[in-house]
């Protein structure tokens, strides 16, 4: 599943997912932030993702997040930070976090685990 950057969607408040090939969903966006993408895709129906798809950080791999993870639907775990746009973008590998981002910011992340926790 991703989502397709789109500029009318986002001129409408709208985003779109592509949830298998050729098949797509188009959701409200304060919908999506305020209960998440799992949680929205539920109520309509849509068969939510499972898994895990691989974070980046500088080109190598740091953890993992749900299948449903979308930055725009980050409620950080604490008050140091503040999601900005550009914090993650989606590439056909996996979630690459900026740089900026240190090991706090990516900690406050619900759903993030860390590679070594993963092993």
């Amino acid at each position: 599943m991703r989502r397709i950057e789109n500029i009318a969607d986002e001129m409408r408040g709208q985003v779109t997912y592509e949830v298998r090939p050729g098949a797509y969903i188009t959701l409200d966006a304060g919908m999506v932030r305020e209960h998440g993408l799992a949680e929205v895709m539920k109520a309509y129906g849509v068969k939510v993702p499972e898994g895990r798809i691989p974070v980046f950080q500088r080109g190598k791999e740091i953890g993992s997040v749900p299948a449903t993870f979308d930055p725009i639907a980050i409620k950080p775990t604490t008050f140091l930070y503040d999601v900005r746009p550009g914090d993650f973008r989606r590439t056909d590998e996996g979630w690459e976090a900026s740089k900026t981002l240190g090991p706090g910011d990516l900690d406050a992340v619900p759903g993030f685990t860390r590679r070594e926790a993963m092993e």
